[in-house]
């Protein structure tokens, strides 16, 4: 059930801003080629997840030079239409036809962008794209609209698998795509290669079970890219992850791993505080003993015991998995 492939998203490596220090808390300014160095120095990581804009100006083949000199592969490139002040509005579900298309074209560049670079895979987090207050938007027309660009996004090539990434709230007051049964149904209307990226974080903050969560989607064949950290529940706090939330985690990746998963699994975390080598390294030592309690887990002794529905049955094998007496 263990040995899962690990992914350093970039974003948690170079130093991280927030609103009250917007010019971050670290005087470390850290090009592409130099994440990618910091990812290959992390003993366990096998991968990097990036931006479609963090190949602004570079020359994909410099990019693949990059990651064969650290051993690295790219998990899935995450598309940016969060962080654009003409989308604050909205992007692919922009009322303004230009707006909207420039969106669309965006996400379609990036899955050029993946092709060029052999990662089948693209992750598309809405975060523009909700709403903040009552009656400012009509809720059916810009669900039509979502469904209707994502289906001409993920048509643009069958080869390339889409991602829609879920969260609660944030930038937006209300995303559009909040939770994970939203993002099954959206995925399920949109086509075969149209999948979840699931993120850890943001399950809690939804107030779902993450293993749950991770199940449902294996059950349907769309968990498609996960996201991995902790987090306290109220927040997306992009915490390192296996702090918090021990038995969560632990149920969370036997359900990935039942779940017959064969991605990666990419940290993103946001370790304002704290060195991003550490913390990634912080993180594969984490789930490194994640990996060795669910190798201490006996599955048919577990489901026997789930089939009690006695959770002091379950929680005898779990515990002896965690602390390994």
């Amino acid at each position: 059930m263990g040995n899962f492939k690990y992914a350093a998203c970039l974003w948690a490596l170079g130093g991280a801003a927030d609103r009250f220090c917007p010019g971050g808390y670290t005087d470390k300014s850290a090009t592409l080629k130099e994440l990618v160095e910091i990812a290959g120095s992390v003993d366990g990581m096998e991968a990097v997840e990036i931006f479609d804009s963090h190949l602004d100006g570079i020359d994909p083949k410099d990019y693949l030079g990059w990651l064969s000199d650290n051993g690295l592969k790219t998990s899935c490139i995450t598309i940016n239409t969060f962080g654009i002040k003409k989308w604050k509005l909205g992007s692919i579900t922009h009322s303004d036809k230009k707006l909207r298309q420039e969106a669309i074209d965006t996400c379609k560049k990036a899955i050029d962008l993946a092709l060029r670079i052999d990662r089948p895979l693209v992750s598309l987090w809405l975060g523009s794209d909700g709403f903040d207050y009552s009656f400012q938007v009509d809720y059916i027309k810009q669900w039509d609209t979502l469904q209707e660009s994502i289906q001409e996004i993920a048509g643009h090539s069958k080869d390339i698998r889409i991602c829609l990434e879920y969260k609660l709230k944030e930038p937006r007051k209300y995303l559009i795509i909040p939770t994970v049964m939203k993002a099954l149904f959206l995925a399920e209307k949109c086509g075969d290669n149209v999948g979840v990226t699931m993120d850890f974080g943001h399950a809690l903050m939804g107030k779902e079970k993450p293993g749950e969560s991770a199940a449902l989607l294996g059950k349907y064949g769309k968990l498609f890219n996960v996201h991995l950290n902790d987090a306290y529940g109220d927040w997306d706090d992009d915490l390192v992850a296996g702090t918090v939330h021990i038995q969560e985690t632990l149920e969370f990746m036997y359900y990935v791993g039942r779940a017959g998963y064969d991605g990666y699994i990419g940290f993103d975390i946001f370790p304002f505080r704290m060195d991003g080598t550490v913390a990634a390294e912080l993180c594969i030592k984490n789930m490194r003993g994640i990996e060795k309690m669910l190798d201490r887990i006996d599955d048919n002794i577990l489901k026997k015991a789930m089939e009690s529905l006695d959770a002091g049955n379950s929680q005898r094998v779990v515990l002896d998995a965690v602390y390994g007496v």
